[in-house]
């Protein structure tokens, strides 16, 4: 999947409707702003949104997905949509555990040094251990930004 193929696909289906962003937007529930972030391949639009969109633009999911309008090969197009959401999906479950690992990491240190005698020695393990929850907190916001599309 292609988001920046499928943002031009969106916007040039939404100007062959002659809709503004903000008519779309209007239309789908959601700001011009979000519109504007789909068109231009930052974010995809959430499940429940695809539908709606595709039948105010007057084009299939799977169309959607591929970023242009089908013909002939649309079967091979489907398969091939599945499969890269699935590719997709499985990016996004192994981020999540490094994420969470890096939160466990992170949290055992901290728990693991707690009750130690205030040393240079412990601060070192907490600053660690502060760091490893800092970055697994971080992954975790990028990647339920990236699904969530906000």
């Amino acid at each position: 999947m292609d988001q920046y193929k499928i943002g031009r696909f969106i916007a040039e289906n939404r100007k062959q409707k002659n809709m503004t962003q903000e008519m779309l937007g209007e239309k789908l529930g959601v700001t011009n702003k979000t519109v504007s972030r789909w068109e231009t391949g930052k974010y995809m639009p959430d499940l429940d949104t695809i539908p709606v969109l595709c039948d105010e633009l007057d084009i299939s999911v799977n169309e959607l997905l591929c970023g242009e309008h089908l013909k002939d090969d649309y079967n091979k197009q489907a398969d091939d949509n599945i499969i890269d959401v699935f590719k997709v999906n499985k990016k996004i479950r192994k981020q999540k555990q490094v994420s969470d690992i890096l939160t466990g990491i992170g949290t055992g240190i901290i728990l693991g040094v707690v009750f130690a005698p205030d040393t240079v020695k412990k601060t070192v393990c907490v600053v660690i251990g502060l760091t490893f929850l800092c970055v697994g907190w971080f992954m975790r916001i990028k990647v339920e930004r990236s699904v969530i599309g906000r």
